[in-house]
């Protein structure tokens, strides 16, 4: 799976038993249902207006809805599902990027006297795509990735499409499961997996943020990561009987599954990388803000301040490589993020 075809179907295409999926899906639900801030509202109905007749859920995540993390985080991210994109888009060329590397990524703007700032991020998928992109038929970590973690289901169209939701958060989790075992060592703890698990999207993209902020965003709701991990293990051990408990944590078993598996999740998480540069020029090609964004993004991610100048306006990609440049080498990050093989 995951375009490679050769590895053991069963190794990625798992299922939980009923019971399994029923309490990792009720864990799912409670976490993502939880009582909402007033302010967490504001993106999440901005995100919904834009297109009321396409939209059918918009979903929270991100570093913003982790509590000790949104001063870092400065705004806040949300996915807005919608049920086609030629509803959604008035552009066929976004319609059409959407479809190739999905989501397209849109910032939502304050203006202000002599400068932008960003009020929230939204990133635009289909039903379609999502299912996808959540089960064995991903292309890359990208969205799966952020749907491992902790997220927060802020409006949906109706309970059936609610249901529908928690089943591919449940996917997600079951799909990317055996790609984080695939990186672990033989014997490792709960709490090594659930690192692994939540830093897939890190390690399957470019990112200013350092593998201290993998630790940061478990250690916020490292008692639901332990409870949701813990009963995933659990069901991975029951159902293909490739571990088994050791001590407070978990032990592989067999030989060759594990040398493919291994092979296959690093493959996937290359691949991921390489996708993850495609969707570089499309944010040059979508977004009118260039300059604001980039220095937004270096002072929150790096802790890097750029000054954005009339002529860094004109001509972002001119006059913003030596500003990149600087920004990778004064980001101040302790532990970069660690690739797979």
């Amino acid at each position: 799976m995951f375009g490679f075809g050769r590895e053991p179907a069963r190794l990625f295409s798992w299922k939980p038993s009923d019971a399994h999926a029923r309490r990792l899906g009720e864990t799912i639900a409670a976490a993502s249902a939880r009582p909402a801030s007033p302010d967490w509202h504001e993106v999440p109905n901005l995100v919904r207006d834009l297109e009321p007749g396409a939209a059918r859920a918009v979903i929270g995540y991100g570093s913003w809805y982790v509590a000790g993390l949104r001063e870092s985080a400065r705004f806040a991210d949300a996915y807005l599902v919608v049920d086609d994109y030629a509803r959604f888009h008035s552009r066929a060329f976004h319609a059409w990027m959407n479809r190739l590397l999905p989501p397209n990524v849109y910032f939502l703007w304050a203006e202000g006297e002599d400068h932008r700032e960003i009020r929230g991020k939204y990133n635009v998928i289909s039903t379609g795509d999502f299912e996808r992109e959540c089960g064995v038929g991903m292309r890359d970590v990208y969205n799966a990735g952020r749907m491992t973690k902790l997220v927060w289901i802020a409006w949906v169209r109706d309970e059936a499409t609610r249901e529908w939701l928690i089943a591919r958060l449940v996917d997600a989790l079951c799909t990317l499961a055996p790609v984080a075992l695939g990186l672990c060592p033989e014997r490792f703890s709960v709490d090594l997996f659930s690192l692994e698990l939540l830093g897939l999207s890190y390690r399957g993209e470019a990112r200013l943020e350092g593998w201290e902020r993998v630790r940061t965003l478990h250690a916020a709701h490292a008692e639901h990561y332990a409870a949701l991990h813990r009963a995933l293990l659990g069901a991975f051990a029951e159902e293909t009987g490739l571990l088994e408990p050791a001590g407070t944590g978990f032990g592989k078993r067999g030989g060759a599954e594990w040398t493919q598996l291994t092979r296959a999740a690093t493959q996937l998480v290359r691949r991921s990388r390489r996708r993850g540069y495609l969707r570089w020029p499309r944010i040059i090609l979508t977004e009118p803000n260039l300059a604001d964004l980039a220095a937004s993004e270096a002072e929150r991610k790096a802790g890097v301040k750029i000054e954005v100048t009339p002529r860094l306006r004109r001509h972002p990609l001119l006059y913003g490589l030596p500003e990149f440049l600087r920004v990778l080498r004064e980001r101040d990050t302790k532990e970069r993020i660690r690739r797979a093989g």
